[in-house]
């Protein structure tokens, strides 16, 4: 079955849901003794509402409450039908709330709390400021290019007697590439890699732009984006799109893309693109002329728009000169 979540719900309809809800949890025996209680339900939004008319189903979604007196409360759920119904009764009190929609085993991915982790203050750029544990998360094959997934953390004050609805606005987990190589001679071949990935992002710090979701400093995986295929529009043009992958890994300022053509005469060369470094859920593109490329490629970009799009590329190399120290 086809499912969507709605970017906005209007504010007759809140007043509709909260009337529901206080009927059924009037109903709802107390799960805390004498404390005063409160209600929260969540509002699933898309932080860019161009993402609502590219995914068609999630059937997975987990949601982690951390808050008051170290109340922690886990929910997973299969469908946003039933993830919207969720009504759930908590101490008075303030509240940090993470939720990941399709960011499981099934969709290629590994989520594990690293709360015991002593390593994870000092990973990331930024030291992270929640109750929530703290959730990282990876990809069981990192060159895989699976379907993309999406998070939100937000903060939610629970009072006494009351639903409190939480809005999360759902921001993408991975990075997407293209690659495009303009006239590219009958019989040569290219495939491309990326150096300097994060093994994993950690979802419940923030970045310098006050924004969830920072990539790991440590472990860094190169990833392999495979052989470019033929443009159908245009033979010699060679291009790999939409490849979704980790982003660069924490504390790096540049990411390198590599190249590996096969001459019409058979011969292996390789070449080193210098680009900026790729962030969480944003899109870019590189562009290059196969009679420009050098060993050595330093590439500067242009910013589309700072949240659906990263940078773009299109054959400007500013500095063909030879590779600094790695």
């Amino acid at each position: 079955m086809m499912k969507k979540i709605f970017p906005l719900m209007a504010a007759a309809a809140m007043m509709l849901l909260t009337a529901c809800y206080h009927d059924q949890h009037e109903e709802m025996p107390s799960e805390y003794g004498d404390q005063p209680v409160g209600y929260l339900t969540p509002l699933l939004l898309w932080d860019d509402p161009a993402d609502a008319g590219t995914t068609t189903t999630i059937d997975d979604i987990r949601f982690t409450v951390s808050g008051t007196g170290g109340t922690t409360v886990v929910n997973r759920f299969n469908n946003t039908e039933a993830a919207a119904d969720w009504l759930q009764q908590l101490p008075v009190g303030e509240y940090d709330l993470l939720v990941t929609t399709d960011m499981d085993e099934a969709h290629g991915y590994v989520l594990e709390n690293a709360g015991t982790d002593t390593r994870s203050a000092t990973r990331a750029d930024e030291e992270f400021h929640t109750a929530l544990p703290d959730t990282r998360v990876s990809l069981s094959q990192p060159s895989s290019s699976p379907a993309q997934a999406w998070y939100a953390v937000t903060h939610a004050t629970v009072k006494p007697d009351e639903v409190t609805v939480a809005e999360f606005h759902l921001q993408r987990l991975l990075s997407e590439l293209s690659v495009i190589v303009h006239n590219v001679p009958t019989g040569a071949a290219i495939s491309a890699s990326v150096e300097r990935v994060a093994h994993d992002v950690l979802l419940t710090h923030r970045d310098g732009q006050g924004r969830y979701g920072v990539a790991d400093r440590e472990d860094f995986l190169t990833v392999s984006l495979g052989a470019l295929a033929a443009d159908p529009a245009d033979a010699a043009t060679l291009r790999h799109d939409d490849h979704t992958l980790m982003p660069t890994a924490g504390g790096q300022e540049r990411c390198y893309l590599t190249l590996s053509v096969t001459t019409p005469e058979g011969t292996r060369l390789t070449y080193l693109a210098d680009a900026p470094r790729m962030e969480c859920g944003k899109t870019y593109v590189v562009e290059l002329d196969y009679t420009k490329l050098r060993p050595y490629m330093l590439l500067e970009a242009f910013t589309i728009n700072d949240w659906t799009e990263g940078w773009t590329i299109s054959g400007e190399i500013t500095d063909p000169t030879p590779a600094p120290p790695l």
